[in-house]
C-alpha cells in the first residue's frame, strides 16, 4: 500500500469533489476548504467560485488549517478566484510542499501564479477529459517546475497524469487549444441545427449528426484535412451557395462566414497542416 499522503482542495465544487474522493477512497489524507466568498483583498470584491459539492472529505475551518502539512495544495474552483487563492496560499505553503492550479486559464496567468512560488513548488495542471466517472483517474496534463513532484506525489493513488515540461503555461495551453475543438465543434453543431431549423430540417439534420459521429475514425480527421487541401475551391464555391441559401432564410451563421474565411486563407497560400494535397 502506498504512504498516505496529505493533500489540501482548496475549492470542493463538482470536479474538485469527485478528485478529492476519488483519492481519499485509494487512501490519500485529504482535506478541503470551502473558499465561497473568499475576498480579494486587492480589489475589495468577493470572488465568485464554484459552488460547493456535498461530500464526505472533512472540512478545514481555515485555509491556514487546510494548508499547514500538506504535501500538495490543489486549487479548483474557479479562473476568478485562481490568483486570489494562489495569493493566499504561497506565504503558507511548507517547504517542499507544492501547490497545483487545475483551474482553467490562459498561460499567461498560470506564468504569474508560478511567480509566487518558490522553485519547484508550483505545478500547472490541465484536466484534459473531464467525465464524473473518473474522479482521481480524469487525464491530466501537468506543466512547471513542481509538475514532476506533483505527479510523484499522486501517481501511486492510480492518476493519469502526463508530464509536459517545467513551463508553467504550456499545461494550460494545450487543454484551450483542445478547446478550439470540442467548444468549436459544439457550436459548429447548433450552428448547423439552426441553420436547418430555417429550413425546417431540423430533425433529419439532428440525425445527420449523429450518423456522421458514429461513423467517424482517426482516418475521418486525415480526409477533412486533406481533402480541404485537394479540393479547396470546390468547396469554398458550395459555402458560398450555403450562405445564399441562408440569406434566402433569413438565417444568419457566424460559423459559415468563419468556415469561407480560413478557406480564402488556404486559397491565398496558408497551408493546412498534415494534409496531403494529392491524395
Amino acid at each position: 500500500m502506498s504512504e498516505a499522503i496529505r493533500v489540501a482542495f482548496i475549492g470542493l465544487g463538482d470536479d474538485a469533489a469527485l478528485i478529492a474522493g476519488g483519492l481519499a477512497a485509494a487512501g490519500v489524507n485529504v482535506v478541503g476548504f470551502d473558499v465561497a466568498g473568499v475576498k480579494n483583498a486587492a480589489q475589495n470584491v468577493t470572488v465568485p467560485v464554484a459552488a460547493s459539492t456535498p461530500s464526505p472529505i472533512p472540512r478545514a475551518a481555515s485555509i491556514e488549517d487546510a494548508v499547514a502539512g500538506a504535501d500538495l495544495v490543489v486549487s479548483l474552483n474557479s479562473p476568478m478566484a485562481a490568483r486570489t487563492v494562489a495569493e493566499q496560499v504561497s506565504p503558507l505553503l511548507e517547504q517542499g510542499a507544492v501547490f497545483a492550479d487545475l483551474n482553467s486559464g490562459t498561460p499567461a496567468l498560470k506564468r504569474k501564479l508560478a511567480e509566487l512560488f518558490a522553485d519547484g513548488s508550483f505545478a500547472d495542471v490541465a484536466i484534459m477529459k473531464p467525465g464524473p466517472e473518473l474522479a482521481e483517474r480524469v487525464p491530466m496534463c501537468a506543466a512547471g517546475t513542481g509538475a514532476h513532484r506533483f505527479i510523484e506525489l499522486l501517481e501511486p493513488f492510480g492518476t493519469s497524469i502526463e508530464y509536459v515540461s517545467d513551463v508553467a503555461g504550456e499545461a494550460a495551453a494545450r487543454t484551450l487549444i483542445r478547446s478550439i475543438l470540442t467548444k468549436g465543434m459544439a457550436g459548429v453543431l447548433i450552428d448547423t441545427l439552426w441553420a436547418a431549423e430555417s429550413l425546417g430540417m431540423q430533425k433529419w439534420a439532428y440525425q445527420e449528426i449523429l450518423d456522421e459521429f458514429d461513423s467517424s475514425t482517426s482516418e475521418t480527421a486525415k480526409d477533412y484535412l486533406s481533402g480541404t487541401a485537394q479540393h479547396i475551391k470546390r468547396r469554398q464555391i458550395e459555402m458560398m451557395d450555403v450562405v445564399e441559401m441562408l440569406n434566402d432564410t433569413g438565417y444568419e451563421s457566424n460559423m459559415v462566414s468563419s468556415v469561407e474565411a480560413n478557406y480564402s486563407r488556404i486559397l491565398h497560400g496558408k497551408k493546412i497542416p498534415f494534409s496531403k494535397p494529392g491524395k
